[in-house]
């Protein structure tokens, strides 16, 4: 069963651990102090901020973490790219769009040649980025427990240890999603992002779940590679279909 905490209930770390997880002290530092500690310690601690984190401490953190942290990696990609457009070579920005599969906006607008127009795109791109922050944000939660229930159910198949049920496999996937701020990064943002998310996932699990490091490191990439198999094969039969 579900066990959700609203933000009046202030949760601590587990009993006998030196790190504390700042996004579970949100009450008392605040929730943007608390997101950037979080994030901080994620990504020079991992081992010591899952150690930190209680497991019965409800759905609610968790999942509320895993939204902001992915909206707010789209938020910055779309700033970054939206300044990009404002200052980079026409040539340049053509490469930078074709990698971010954004498309060229020659053949999205049917205003080929119109360099103009070509150039409002972004300001339009941003207001709607904006406009669907929420569904990102939900995107978000789903997609972190939909990971946690494909991890969990390989745990299960593979007779792994799961102590803590699926809450502690659900915990793991949603604050791995701290990873998703790579996804700022332009053209390389999302494979850094997912890469990293599979990490910190993998040690999400050997932490919470007490699975082996090696077997926790391979469950967690299962699901990634089969998505990358799969953008692989997209391409590949768009190429053959053109």
């Amino acid at each position: 069963m579900l066990v959700v905490n609203s933000d009046h209930d202030n949760t601590a770390s587990r009993a006998g651990t030196d790190v504390v997880n700042p996004w579970e002290e949100r009450k008392d530092r605040g929730r943007v102090a608390a997101l950037v500690a979080a994030l901080a310690l994620l990504a020079t601690s991992p081992r010591g901020f899952f150690g930190g984190t209680r497991v019965d401490a409800g759905w609610w953190g968790p999942l509320l973490f895993a939204g902001l942290v992915v909206a707010l990696g789209a938020l910055l990609n779309g700033l970054i790219l939206f300044v990009l457009t404002l200052t980079l070579p026409d040539a340049v920005l053509e490469l930078v769009s074709r990698m971010e599969l954004l498309g060229e906006p020659a053949d999205v607008s049917g205003l080929e040649g119109n360099s103009f127009l070509q150039r409002i795109l972004p300001f339009l791109g941003l207001q709607l980025l904006l406009l669907f922050l929420p569904f990102v944000f939900a995107f978000g939660l789903l997609a972190s427990l939909f990971s946690a229930g494909f991890a969990h159910l390989l745990l299960i198949i593979t007779r792994s240890p799961r102590p803590n049920g699926f809450r502690g496999t659900g915990v793991a996937a949603c604050y791995a999603a701290g990873a998703f701020l790579l996804t700022a990064v332009p053209v390389v943002g999302d494979v850094l992002a997912i890469v990293g998310s599979a990490g910190l996932f993998a040690v999400g699990l050997h932490v919470l779940q007490g699975v082996k490091a090696s077997r926790a490191a391979l469950l967690a990439a299962i699901l990634p590679l089969l998505l990358f198999v799969g953008a692989i094969l997209q391409i590949v039969l768009a190429a053959l279909a053109a």
